[in-house]
């Protein structure tokens, strides 16, 4: 397989928005309240009938496990509750049209493109700039800037290194790099920012492909002159299709996969492996982050954003002037200090940082520029393509980063729950998202209360009567109405699955912040290169199945000798056990993915490309 497979994957073309209107918000409004009432009536009912006292250790946690994930109902059903897309608007020509200035002052703008690159390969960075340097504009007079910011030292002055300042040559674009990397990517662009004039920052990855047009497409929303920037979805344009079964079966199991191949029926029509690593963002930049809109409380994922510089460097100048009033504040309570000349020194050493140091330097700064009253923008409309992670291992590492760095400021002086500037629609909206991440801690009571039951054969509940059935399952029937209305039109099988069997990555995660204090900036490599073995990663799934067919088995003994203490609860269990492995299952059979499954998945979607021309 070539080092560039993903170039079988460019006649792919973006999805298209999902088409929200006022119907659709209504039927949502309208079964929203519904499963609230009977969400809560549940509850109300689960507290004064069912807490099974007599085992509070077990029925306690499961209850709270319940409150907790209704909560994030409660705060989804906000997110969703209503849309706000702005018109595309012509781009704009003068400054002046974005800005307050002085008549006098005014000139065309300035727009500078920052590809932020680390460790990535040549070949892709080069394709970036390609397309870089094929957007188009309509107004000549324009200034527009391309720059490479090289984090990796590949200035050509390492003659094993591949040499990135002359790839910036040979496309007659700007070049930065840096003696150090303090500050991860945010660093690296604060670096280009100083050394740059542009009024609008186009942030572009190592392998953000933007489309002709996306300048035409994203500058008019600057015209509200509070808005302090637009993000555009990143479109992931090289998730593999998936494999027919009897493939997979045949690559995973060899032998035993060619026998099991001709034995399962329709294994040549069924496709495994689609989106094999839940990493397509589509539904969080199209219906999550989107909806944030009406809230005003979308928030930056860096790629694929333009930023207002003027926006960025007030935020930035206003941070470095409160730094500065906290030490004076310090200092004076200290006798014998020279204020003036201390102020002196405090302005020379606190640098002046437009993007926050940090793992998520994005949601960081979006946070910051929330809080001083600037507006942002999901635009619908994928302007550019990217890369997604092609192996296990690299998934782990990315959305791990992205754990990190939401667990790090859910813990800081910067919480937005909390955050002085914020309003409650936004401190809402970044709710949501640290209440994903916190999600493991209720998730795994779930996951694990079935094991204990088959186990201890104690029910978390005084009794699977049909008081809690009639209660339960129009509960949970609504919340899958509900799910499915807010969702319209976009496939949710995959992130609920990764989002609910994520919950290890995520605890390591606050174990590596809260514990160890350890946060590494992990750039997500675009190479394919598989790990020897993701035990690591799955272990846990692996333990809860082991777990559960021995406890099933148990007890079907038990129900073989007549000896069973509860029926309804055992068979209530099972039923949950099912559900929680169609929820693993998935994030396990990606950490056995491998490099010949994934050249078969690229051979898989060459012939089904072929087949449709000659067609």
């Amino acid at each position: 397989m070539e080092a560039k497979y993903y170039s079988v994957f460019e006649d792919r073309k973006p999805y298209k928005p999902a088409k929200f209107s006022l119907w659709k918000d209504v039927l949502f409004q309208f079964f929203s309240i519904i499963f609230l009432f009977i969400g809560m009536d549940y509850l109300i009912w689960r507290w004064n009938h069912s807490i099974n006292w007599d085992a509070a250790w077990l029925s306690l946690p499961l209850y709270f496990a319940e409150v907790m994930a209704f909560i994030g109902s409660i705060l989804t059903i906000i997110n969703y509750w209503t849309y706000k897309d702005l018109p595309i608007t012509p781009p704009v020509h003068f400054l002046s049209e974005i800005e307050d200035i002085p008549k006098e002052q005014d000139r065309p703008v300035k727009i500078d493109l920052f590809i932020a690159t680390y460790n990535e390969d040549l070949a892709i960075v080069e394709d970036t700039v390609k397309d870089a340097v094929k957007v188009k504009y309509p107004y000549d007079d324009v200034q527009i800037n391309i720059c490479l910011l090289d984090d990796g030292h590949r200035d050509g002055t390492d003659p094993e290194k591949e040499n990135f300042k002359a790839l910036a040559e040979k496309y007659g674009i700007k070049y930065f790099v840096r003696d150090n990397n303090i500050g991860f990517k945010a660093g690296n662009m604060n670096n280009a920012f100083h050394q740059t004039d542009g009024d609008l920052i186009v942030i572009l990855d190592a392998d953000t492909r933007i489309f002709p047009d996306f300048l035409i497409h994203t500058t008019g929303y600057f015209r509200d002159k509070k808005m302090g920037w637009i993000q555009s979805p990143q479109w992931f344009y090289d998730i593999p299709e998936g494999l027919p079964l009897d493939e997979y079966l045949k690559i995973r199991y060899k032998k035993a996969g060619h026998v099991l191949s001709k034995i399962i029926p329709f294994s040549k029509k069924y496709t495994v492996g689609k989106n094999v690593f839940g990493t397509d963002p589509e539904l969080f930049y199209d219906i999550i982050l989107r909806r944030r809109n009406a809230a005003n409380a979308a928030f930056s994922c860096g790629a694929g954003s333009v930023q207002r510089r003027s926006a960025l460097q007030k935020l930035a100048t206003e941070e470095k002037q409160e730094k500065i009033q906290k030490e004076l504040k310090k200092l004076q309570k200290k006798s014998g200090i020279d204020i003036t000349r201390e102020k002196e020194r405090l302005e020379k050493e606190i640098p002046l940082r437009p993007f926050a140091h940090h793992i998520s330097e994005d949601i960081f700064t979006s946070i910051l520029l929330h809080s001083r009253k600037w507006n942002s923008y999901q635009h619908p409309y994928p302007e550019c393509k990217m890369l997604s992670p092609q192996s296990f291992d690299i998934f782990i590492k990315q959305f791990s980063r992205y754990a990190e760095g939401t667990i790090d400021i859910t813990f800081s002086k910067n919480n937005p729950v909390f955050k002085r500037g914020l309003n409650l629609r936004q401190r809402l909206a970044y709710l949501e998202t640290i209440w994903s991440y916190l999600s493991p801690f209720w998730l795994l009571i779930f996951i694990l209360y079935p094991v204990v039951f088959f186990f201890t054969l104690i029910p978390p509940l005084k009794a699977f009567s049909f008081d809690f059935f009639v209660r339960i399952v129009p509960f949970l029937m609504l919340n899958v109405v509900v799910t499915h209305i807010g969702n319209w039109g976009k496939d949710t099988k995959r992130p609920e699955q990764f989002y609910q069997a994520g919950f290890w990555y995520k605890l390591q995660s606050f174990y590596k912040v809260l514990i160890k204090g350890n946060i590494k900036f992990n750039v997500t490599s675009k190479n394919v290169k598989y790990s020897q073995s993701n035990l690591k990663h799955i272990w846990p799934h692996l333990a809860i199945f082991i777990l559960t067919f021995l406890g099933i088995g148990y007890n079907l003994y038990l129900v073989y000798k007549g000896t069973h203490p509860s029926y309804s609860a055992f068979f209530a269990n099972v039923f949950w056990s099912a559900f929680t492995f169609y929820l693993l299952m998935p994030f396990v059979r990606a950490a056995y993915w491998n490099k010949d499954m994934f050249e078969a998945s690229v051979r898989y979607y060459l012939q089904k490309k072929n087949k449709k021309k000659r067609l």
